[in-house]
């Protein structure tokens, strides 16, 4: 101070008033002052540090959010129940959390998001999360954002060892390890895959999100009948269990097989047996097509059963090998009942399997004896073979045994798997359906293992129809005489009729009418085949030939060209 605070008169800079010996005290430095302001403020960062990173975040509740904790840093604990969403390209994460008191949508963008998917710190269906972020509160719709890859602790369930039929809806986002066999795999729209696994109990789908692919950076390699372990939470579609993996890693393939179905006797089935998959063998006694597929019934010793293949499995038999009678044959499949005849009914032709071709008969029919009466009837007949006579779905060749004569009908797809040295002289036996054709008695329903060689015959390969330059007709100037020439003719379509191996047009060109026939193979290699319709005018060269009294022409597809 400047002034005696006792006398009141100036004193300076003295310590000691020199007026009345009065003490002085003096003012604390500006200096002394700043540098306990810098001290003071720094020991209270560090107690504001230390609180801040000794407290742990408030947890709340998820239905506890409310408008007024919007922007609050929060933590949350629920169950993922819903897989996550992750969009590499936009670099976004998404999964739903739930407790006991609501349901909390999570997100993660840019390089958090990057980090968490690169991390494999994403949760899966059925993982306890804990999870801190900042709370977005909206009028209807909450959600927690978290910005630090760190902020996502996950806890993920050992599997339990299942069998497939015993997991039910209530094992909802229950973790479980099941063994099983691929039986179909499905891809309904883009973006996911089913995969129907199989074991002795029952079946379940395996459900694989694109999301799980992008997340385990690589593509889903299943089978037809592979065999894989799965460890996989159980989820609910519709109330049905299916199963949903968190990485593609927790599909594993299996060396030995798993088995779908356990062997029953054929005698030991009964109607309490309806739904479930089970396996039998059996002889063939009886084939019998209908118009979705064949029947085929199995004789194990203790019982027959009815064996139903639907066309799609007929047609991709392995190798092309059908059940014939005689044939040995084991088969898994659905045990049903129609019309109260119990069936078992494949999934897929990996379910059938011939143990052993039909044996090959050693008496035959002599073709003398056989005449209209047998039409229908399976026979086994032998003989020589005359030169193969080709046409536009096969090749015809006439079977001589001495005592008559009779007509091998074989389609293109029999002959090229049929034998070696069938060709001219070659003797053989085969086994087929007796047909008649234009009053001529045919075999046909020929395969190429219900066809022996027995010696060879000269190898003489069939050729198309040869090319001539056909003589162009009238439709109306046409009569049976002409039946075996090749014509030329012009005119319009009619309506189309389909029938099992082709397609039938009526063809008119204003003096009179013939029937087109078009065998499928014939259509399908024609160019412009999905121009053939009602109203189109076309040019044909083929070869006139009659069909229960009604002449056709058959064309090769170079003998099919679009007018206009």
């Amino acid at each position: 101070m400047s002034h005696c605070p006792s006398c009141g008169r100036y004193v300076g800079a003295c310590e000691a008033c020199p007026y009345c010996g009065a003490y002085l005290t003096k003012r604390i430095p500006i200096r002394t002052v700043k540098i306990a302001t810098v001290m003071l403020a720094s020991v209270g960062l560090v107690i504001l540090w230390f609180a801040a990173t000794r407290s742990e975040v408030p947890l709340i509740q998820i239905g506890q959010a409310r408008a007024t904790m919007n922007l609050a840093y929060v933590r949350v604990v629920g169950r993922c129940t819903r897989a996550p969403t992750y969009n590499p390209d936009k670099a976004s994460l998404g999964f739903w959390v739930e407790d006991e008191t609501g349901e909390l949508y999570i997100s993660s963008y840019g390089a958090e998001a990057r980090a968490l998917a690169e991390g494999n710190c994403v949760p899966a269906l059925g993982d306890l999360v804990e999870v801190t972020g900042t709370l977005r509160v909206r009028e209807d719709f909450h959600a927690l954002t978290v910005n630090a890859s760190d902020q996502i602790k996950i806890t993920r369930a050992e599997p339990m060892e299942r069998d497939i039929g015993t997991i039910a809806p209530e094992d909802q986002y229950l973790r479980v390890r099941v063994r099983g066999q691929v039986r179909d795999v499905q891809r309904p729209y883009q973006g996911l895959t089913l995969v129907t696994l199989r074991d002795v109990t029952g079946s379940i789908p395996l459900v694989v999100s694109e999301d799980v692919l992008t997340l385990s950076g690589t593509s889903l390699t299943l089978s037809t009948g592979q065999s894989v372990e799965v460890a996989a939470t159980v989820s609910l579609y519709e109330g049905i269990p299916q199963l949903t993996p968190a990485m593609l890693a927790d599909i594993v393939p299996l060396d030995q097989p798993v088995p779908v179905a356990l062997e029953r006797k054929i005698g030991e089935l009964s109607t309490t047996d309806v739904g479930q998959f089970i396996a039998v063998r059996g002889t063939v006694i009886e084939t019998h097509p209908f118009s979705a597929g064949v029947k085929v019934t199995l004789d194990d010793g203790t019982g027959t059963i009815i064996l139903l293949l639907w066309q799609s499995v007929y047609d991709e038999l392995r190798n092309g090998v059908t059940p014939e009678i005689g044939a040995q044959v084991q088969t898994q499949g659905e045990v049903s009942l129609y019309r109260g005849e119990i069936e078992v009914i494949p999934e897929s032709p990996h379910d059938v399997q011939i143990l052993a071709g039909a044996p090959l008969p050693t008496d035959c029919t002599p073709i003398g004896q056989l005449t209209s009466v047998d039409v229908g009837r399976w026979s086994t007949l032998c003989g020589v073979l005359s030169p193969p006579h080709p046409f536009s779905a096969g090749v015809k060749f006439t079977l001589d045994d001495g005592t008559g004569q009779i007509v091998l009908l074989m389609w293109q797809d029999v002959y090229e798997n049929a034998p070696e040295g069938l060709g001219t002289g070659a003797h053989v036996i085969a086994t087929g359906q007796i047909a008649e054709y234009q009053g001529e008695l045919e075999l046909t329903k020929l395969d190429a293992d219900r066809i022996c060689v027995i010696s060879p015959g000269a190898a003489v390969t069939p050729t198309p129809l040869p090319s001539i330059e056909a003589e162009r007709r009238a439709i109306d100037d046409i009569t049976s005489a002409d039946v075996g020439q090749v014509l030329t003719l012009i005119g319009t379509l009619g309506e189309p009729e389909i029938f099992s191996k082709g397609i039938k047009f009526p063809l008119d060109d204003t003096s009179g009418s013939i029937t087109l026939l078009l065998w499928q193979n014939v259509h399908d290699a024609i160019p412009d085949a999905d121009r053939l319709v009602a109203g189109a005018r076309i040019e044909v060269e083929g070869l006139i030939d009659e069909y229960q009294g009604y002449l056709e022409i058959i064309p090769e597809a170079d003998g099919v060209e679009i007018v206009e």
